[in-house]
């Protein structure tokens, strides 16, 4: 099952958020910097004991502060530059990661940002199609519930608007 929600990440109960990392997985700015601060300087310490993470790699850790899930899986998406520097395979990358560590570790609700899309400049319209589409691909094999979260009303709409031209079948 897939959602696309407009609301805030923290106010959805689910078994994991999903917070857009930086390569270092250490505090940064935009969601990645509140979800840090939220969980608290645990979350810090976590992630320095894990170490730096390539575009595309996903590890996932206790969600330590925060009362609305029981993990975070901590996804690092690629900066825009171009497009033509792997940007797009990295995108759906993180995105089919994010359903694989999902699974091996058991759970059955997750909720996702719009990765990369705010200081890592990926255009939203092509994130959606990216994300939407290699979520639902994944969901073919073993259904999560998976939210798309968004606080942004504009890429509430974008992605909303992009689930909507999707096949019923492949959600």
């Amino acid at each position: 099952m897939l959602d696309v929600i407009h609301d805030d990440i923290f106010s959805t109960e689910v078994d994991a958020i999903v917070n857009p990392a930086n390569v270092s997985l250490l505090r940064g700015g935009g969601l990645c910097g509140v979800i840090h601060k939220r969980a608290g300087i645990e979350l810090e310490n976590e992630c320095k004991t894990i170490g730096r993470q390539e575009y595309g790699d996903v590890v996932i850790t206790p969600s330590f502060g925060l009362s609305n899930c029981k993990h975070i899986i901590h996804a690092c998406g690629p900066r825009w530059l171009d497009g033509k520097r792997g940007e797009v395979e990295q995108l759906e990358l993180v995105h089919q990661n994010i359903m694989h560590i999902a699974y091996d570790n058991g759970l059955t609700s997750i909720a996702i940002p719009a990765i990369s899309t705010g200081i890592y400049r990926f255009p939203v319209d092509q994130a959606a199609q990216i994300a939407i589409t290699a979520i639902a691909r994944q969901q073919q094999t073993k259904p999560i519930h998976v939210y798309f979260v968004l606080n942004e009303l504009d890429k509430f709409n974008v992605y909303q608007a992009y689930k909507n031209q999707i096949s019923v079948n492949c959600l």
